[in-house]
């Protein structure tokens, strides 16, 4: 176990490091504007909705390890890229193979249930989102550091170089210290595939749980889309560059931990978890209208809002949804869950950076604000009549 979660923690590490703390000014460093920036993020989501099934069910046939393998050296060959780009054509090419050959999520949660049983599976999953709690707090501060504040071409190629060298360290590491975890594997068919793709769009037509894929699909298009634009937008506003914002990172990194690892456990016991949904929901409206007054006194106090609105709906909305389905598709269901919200991240991310682009940058906090309060009182509406 401990293994494991020290290669996912260097993997997170890595990977945060580039993609938050410095990859936005990279891009605009070569000319890209916010709508760009947002695509790049979104691409990653639009790959892992349509691969992640088939890493997850090609593992079942050749092992974990050999695609753990895989995620490293295409995290190292990405990596390299970056540092070595002059383009935005490079730039892409490198979000493109993370985004197509990134297996931490789909083969890692395999390889957590293949080392636990039904009694320690929690923590095990416990320590799976622990590490990357703790990789995307740590891996943007050491990236914004190291790009500094006045960043420079160079400073900023300095962070691709410092992801590369932990992903050969975390390749290395793999390759002679994590073992294979599948006793027993199955045939792989491509048809598997197609008809995983097809259970989960058949199951989000459930009565019983759509509502709670489109819950996560509303919360992730306006949370992914403030996550795209957030280093732009401190830019124009504060003058912040990546180390800046890395410290902002290390607030929300921290504030989710301990909202997932401790506030979580004891608001459980007094309050059921549509509640405890509802308060989130709000909860992001609140961050959302704090972020828009532009005061850098205000701005921790909207990081906070954000970190409990998606830290508290995130894992209730999972928890419902493990409740609901039945035996055999809980891992169905959850994987659809992680599809809603890869989905969201594609669609909210270059949205986010469109309206900025075209209208302003607060319209798409503005947006959020208006969305999410019509569709809260939709729901409280219709919630009234059931």
């Amino acid at each position: 176990m401990v293994k494991f979660v020290f290669f996912l923690f260097l993997d997170v590490l890595a990977f945060s490091g580039v993609l938050i703390a410095t990859l936005p000014f990279i891009i605009k460093n070569y000319g890209g504007d916010i709508f760009l920036i947002t695509i790049a993020f979104g691409s990653f989501s639009f790959f892992q909705f349509f691969v992640s099934p088939l890493w997850g069910s090609l593992s079942d046939q050749i092992g974990r390890k050999p695609l753990i393998i895989l995620n490293c050296l295409a995290e190292l060959i990405a990596n390299m890229i970056l540092a070595l780009s002059n383009s935005l054509y490079l730039i892409f090419l490198a979000r493109v193979i993370a985004g197509l050959f990134k297996t931490n999520v789909s083969v890692g949660t395999a390889y957590i249930s293949d080392i636990t049983n039904n009694d320690n599976r929690a923590k095990g999953m416990g320590m799976f989102g622990v590490a990357f709690g703790l990789g995307f707090t740590l891996g943007p501060l050491a990236g914004g550091l190291i790009a500094g504040s006045n960043f420079t071409p160079e400073s900023l190629s300095s962070v691709a170089w410092y992801a590369s060298v932990i992903n050969l360290i975390n390749l290395i590491y793999v390759i002679f210290f994590l073992k294979e975890s599948l006793k027993t594997k199955s045939d792989f068919k491509f048809i598997k595939v197609s008809k995983k793709l097809t259970d989960q769009i058949l199951l989000a037509k459930d009565k019983a749980l759509y509502p709670f894929f489109l819950l996560i699909l509303i919360i992730y298009l306006v949370f992914s889309g403030m996550e795209g634009i957030i280093a732009i937008w401190t830019n124009e506003t504060f003058s912040w560059g990546p180390k800046e914002l890395g410290y902002v990172m290390l607030l929300a990194g921290f504030s989710q931990i301990l909202v997932q690892g401790g506030l979580l456990r004891i608001l459980i016991k007094k309050f059921n978890e549509i509640q405890l949904i509802k308060s989130g929901y709000f909860s992001l409206i609140l961050g959302f209208f704090l972020i828009t007054t532009e005061s850098i006194l205000i701005i921790p106090f909207a990081i906070l809002a954000l970190c409990y609105g998606i830290g508290i709906t995130s894992p209730c909305l999972n928890s419902l949804l493990s409740k609901k389905a039945e035996d055999n598709q809980k891992g169905l269901v959850l994987g659809t869950a992680y599809s809603s919200q890869a989905a969201a991240r594609f669609f909210g991310q270059p949205l986010a950076g469109l309206i900025f682009l075209n209208l302003g940058k607060n319209y798409p906090f503005y947006f959020d604000i208006i969305f999410l309060g019509i569709l809260g009182v939709i729901y409280l509406y219709y919630s009234k009549k059931v």
